[in-house]
């Protein structure tokens, strides 16, 4: 189980100088740092295929910078006087010693990644050599440590070399299968301090000492010294053809072959280079000690032709943006880019996707104009001068202007139309022809169409044509109502012109487009292409004979909004300028794009982190331009612009995701690949970095929480994540990247975070709690079931009550009067002895009145409330009161302890099995009828069963004669005191009636 690190950690104050920082704060550190990168000053013409970035110490890059290193996770190191720094192209983070009490801050003199991904670490100040493994910086215990460690590398067996500075006696130190070793003059090296250790690709091991080179070959037992007279702090390097190059104050050579002008390179330092190396593409770079950095371009073989007029040597210093003249370290990382480590901060060269073209000047007073030829020339135009780019050429100036160039298209077969302020030049090569131009005209754009007319839109003064050397107005009204505002060629040699306004009327020469009535969202740009005349605008981009709806949207394709220029090649790309910067791609693929197919085409975006300097410039004519040697020229406002070919390369390093930072609530942990969180965490922060160095502003991350949301987030640039409303369980945080060039990582990086369950989150508790609810609902029901059963019995005793009151008012009242009459009735009855007739009839209906007051009496008595007393003493005194036939046996019996019965309750149940007893005695005929009372713990039981005829089809619902009701009365009865009552019994097999009370409604509470 992973436990929360104390603070500070112990793993790496570096990472916990980043989770220490509040997320915000280390948020803005982040922008800070990206954004801080200085703006760099134009390049040299030797460098001006580099994009070149900076990060100052004011924008949190270390200073005193003396070596540079790249580990095998992707993370660039960087030792300098302030200490050991790793950096992800974001975020510079500090390494201290882990384990260690604080103390004086390391000084790294030297760095190197071994290839079992760990990271030695030479230190000066007498500290010897520390080595970062598995997350730890720990002390390598070199012993006898010297004043300064000068350099590291590592031999063919994986034994890593030290070279201790300070001392001429045990200069090298050899650690290798968890032993040191040491080397002086014992070996054969004279008694000299190191500088520089190196091996060559033949096992070679090579020394340079103050003043002396020497070497040890494989098989050899010790070294031999190969030169002498070195200046002190010389540097050496090998080239790919295994030539070894050394540097000093006599300056920069090949050890391997003479001096000549492709061999020997003087230097502008009298010490000589800080350090050497070739890069990937053979060119030798070299810091220096107080003149920036210097390339030396091809050394030992032949220029490139297009380089021969840059020169070999080019040189990058604090003038061209360098953060510092006083550079020590050099590496170049796995994706190509070239680190500089300076006094006063970091440097950065990557190959741009594009150059500056240093043959025509930069910022223009005025607009560029440009025009490729049909003889593959392309004619460039500034407020100045002419320039002609002839194929595989550099500009040459054709010549100078005494006007700022106004609008420039090709001309026939060969050359180009040039209009100037009150003059049209036609210009082929060095020959040039006057023609005049149309008075207090001002052109925006020009066309020669296929017939050979000249075509010059000219705003408000209308649009003119030159045909045999005449100019001549289109006829309407002046100023012009239509605007001719730019033109172009379509692909079938017409004269494309668009209008601001209304288009003109009529037939017409050339093909009339309205700004303001596309599809685009006014007209920005005029691009002839392979499939028709497009136009682009706010909305995106279209062509103009395409049907309604037929558009490159901008919010399938954002690039396409806006664009300027277009020109396609002949093979195959085609190359865009507009608002989102340069775009390449198929020419077939936007072809499709604009018949309306489906989904987004594959772009290339080519922006300012590109070599990208300014933005494209809005103004009339070609924007972009194709020469006949396939180059692709670019119009920006402050350059002309050029592709280059190997900063198209693909970055195809897919870029590994690093786990940075995890904080829950307070508390902060050390990444780890399984983590255990504090029980009841529900929210989680998450940093990580992507180790593509490249361009990381361009990096996009997307990631996936397993167990809880698995589908892929959207791509974004933030390099961090919240997982919110996390519960107990096991979770797995998934990451991925892409690189600058879209190229996603290919596996993704994995954290599994687990999070115990609290208490109360626990299983066991939560059954006790639900356990305790149902418990508590329980109680609730009884007490509610206590509360009806009391309201129950109030208002059964009340209805008691009133029985009683109604039948002793009827009894006092109705019953003694009656009874009164009939005694007065009797009386004249007794005095009727003359007329027996009379006295008959008199005595029947006193008989039948005598009937009545008995039977009132009986239903009075019935209203009268009955004892709670013994009730299978009630049970038989209603037996023996029904008119049982002689041969019936009637039986009562109880079984249970007897006990006191709630007053309403027994006044029902006497009621029922009245009712139930009244039925066998008039219908059943039964011979025996038993009465059994059962009192149960759970329930009180009546049942009253015969066996005599049985229960009629038709007895629920019957009425028993003389108002007894039959057995619908008797279940409305249980029903008003909660009883389950049952009949049974089918035709000549008897009849059985059950009764079972609830013992809370049956039982009356017993006396304390």
């Amino acid at each position: 189980m992973q436990r929360p690190l104390p603070t500070p950690f112990t793993l790496t104050a570096g990472v916990a100088a980043v989770v220490g920082l509040s997320w915000c704060r280390l948020v803005l550190l982040c922008l800070a740092v990206w954004a801080g990168q200085a703006l760099s000053a134009p390049l040299p013409a030797g460098l001006l295929g580099f994009k070149h970035e900076a990060w100052s110490i004011e924008r949190g890059a270390p200073s005193r910078i003396n070596s540079i290193s790249q580990t095998q996770d992707g993370f660039l190191w960087i030792g300098s006087v302030e200490g050991l720094f790793r950096f992800d192209g974001v975020v510079f983070e500090p390494v201290r010693p882990s384990g260690a009490p604080a103390g004086p801050r390391l000084v790294v003199s030297s760095l190197w990644a071994a290839r079992s991904g760990d990271l030695w670490v030479g230190l000066a100040r007498g500290r010897g050599v520390a080595r970062f493994h598995d997350g730890q910086l720990v002390d390598a215990r070199m012993p006898r440590p010297s004043r300064e460690v000068n350099d590291i590398r590592e031999d063919a067996e994986g034994g890593i070399w030290v070279a201790r500075g300070g001392r001429s006696e045990g200069m090298l130190a050899r650690f290798h299968q968890g032993v040191w070793q040491e080397f002086g003059t014992e070996s054969g090296l004279p008694a000299q301090q190191v500088w520089q250790l190196h091996f060559a690709r033949d096992g070679t091991m090579w020394v340079v000492l103050s003043s002396t080179l020497a070497r040890r070959r494989p098989g050899d037992a010790a070294f031999q010294v190969v030169a002498q007279g070195l200046s002190p702090r010389a540097s050496l390097s090998e080239d790919a053809q295994g030539q070894v190059w050394i540097s000093d104050s006599q300056g920069t050579r090949s050890l391997d072959r003479p001096a000549g002008t492709d061999t020997f390179f003087a230097h502008p330092n009298p010490v000589g280079g800080a350090r050497l190396l070739f890069d990937a593409q053979g060119d030798l770079w070299t810091t220096t000690w107080n003149s920036g950095v210097l390339r030396i371009l091809a050394p030992g073989r032949a220029l490139p032709a297009e380089a021969r007029s840059a020169g070999r040597v080019a040189s990058l210093g604090v003038g061209d943006g360098l953060s510092s003249d006083q550079a020590r370290a050099l590496f170049q990382d796995r994706e190509g880019n070239l680190w500089i480590g300076t006094e006063l901060g970091l440097d950065l060269l990557r190959p741009a996707a594009v150059r500056v073209e240093p043959g025509v000047p930069g910022n223009s007073p005025t607009s560029y104009r440009m025009a490729a030829s049909r003889d593959g020339a392309v004619y460039v135009a500034d407020a100045q001068a002419l320039y002609a780019i002839a194929p595989g050429r550099d500009p040459s100036r054709v010549l100078g202007l005494g006007s700022p160039a106004e609008a420039l298209c090709a001309s026939g077969d060969r050359g180009v139309w040039l209009f100037l302020a009150d003059r049209v030049l036609q210009v082929d090569g060095s020959a040039v022809t006057t023609h005049a131009k149309p008075a207090g005209s001002t052109a925006y754009g020009c066309v020669e169409d296929a017939a050979g007319r000249l075509w010059m839109p000219g705003l408000e003064q209308g649009l003119y044509w030159l045909a045999r050397g005449r100019w001549q107005r289109w006829p309407e009204a002046a100023p012009s109502p239509s605007l001719p505002a730019n033109a172009a060629r379509d692909r079938d040699g017409r004269a494309a012109v668009l209008f601001r306004a209304g288009i003109p009327e009529g037939a017409l020469p050339f093909r009339a487009i309205a700004a303001a009535e596309s599809a685009v969202g006014g007209v920005e740009g005029l691009l002839p292409s392979e499939a028709g005349l497009l136009v682009s605008g706010s909305r995106g981009m279209a062509a103009v004979d395409a049907p309604a709806g037929a558009l490159m949207s901008d919010q399938t394709h954002p690039w396409a909004a806006s664009v300027n220029g277009l020109a396609q090649t002949p093979d195959g790309d085609t190359w865009a300028i507009g608002d989102a910067g340069i775009v390449r791609l198929r020419s077939s693929d936007m072809a499709q794009a604009l018949r309306g197919g489906p989904g987004a085409v594959p772009a290339r975006i080519i922006d300012f982190h590109d070599g990208l300097n300014s933005f494209v410039q809005k103004a009339p004519g070609a924007q972009v331009a194709v020469g006949g040697d396939g180059r692709v020229w670019f119009l920006t406002r402050g350059n002309l612009l050029r592709v280059h070919a190997p900063g198209l390369v693909p970055n195809r390093l897919p870029p590994p995701v690093v786990v940075r930072a995890i904080q829950a609530g307070d508390q902060r942990f050390a990444p780890a690949p399984d983590l255990e969180l504090p029980a009841g965490t529900t929210t989680v922060r998450v940093a990580f970095t992507a180790l593509s160095l490249s361009v990381p502003g361009r990096v996009k991350f997307r990631h996936r929480l397993v167990g809880l949301r698995d589908a892929w987030s959207e791509p974004g640039g933030e390099r961090e994540v919240l997982l919110a409303d996390l519960r107990p369980g096991r979770y797995r945080l998934e990451l991925i990247a892409c690189n600058n060039d879209g190229v996603w990582s290919e596996r993704p990086t994995q954290l599994t975070l687990t999070i115990p369950e609290t208490f109360t989150q626990s299983t066991g508790f939560k059954v006790a709690a639900a356990a305790l609810s149902l418990l508590l609902l329980y109680g609730l029901y009884l007490v509610r079931l206590r509360h009806i059963l009391s309201g129950l019995r109030e208002r059964g005793e009340e209805r008691s009550r009133e029985r009683e009151r109604i039948a002793r008012e009827m009894h006092d009242t109705l019953l003694q009067s009656v009874q009164g009459l009939i005694l007065r009735f009797q009386s004249v009855a007794d005095r009727l002895h003359g007329d027996p007739q009379t006295r008959e009839a008199m005595t029947q209906a006193l008989d039948r009145a005598e009937a009545v007051v008995v039977e009132g009496r009986d239903r009075l008595q019935g209203l009268r409330r009955v004892e709670t007393g013994d009730l299978e003493v009630e049970l038989r005194r209603l037996s023996a009161e029904l008119p049982f036939g002689e041969g019936t046996r009637v039986s009562v019996s109880s079984t249970g302890q007897a006990r006191r019965l709630q007053p309403c309750a027994f006044d029902e149940i006497l009621c029922i099995v009245s009712e139930a007893l009244f039925n066998a005695a008039r219908h059943a005929q039964a011979s025996e009828v038993d009465v059994l009372a059962d009192y149960g713990g759970q329930s009180l039981q009546i049942v009253v069963r015969d066996n005599g005829v049985g229960l009629p089809a038709a007895g629920a619902g019957a009425v028993s004669p003389e108002g007894h009701f039959g057995l619908l009365g008797m279940r409305e009865r249980a029903q008003r005191i909660g009883a389950q009552f049952r009949v049974e019994g089918q035709a000549g097999q008897g009849t059985r009636v059950a009764l079972r009370i609830p013992a809370s409604v049956a039982y009356a509470r017993e006396p304390v």
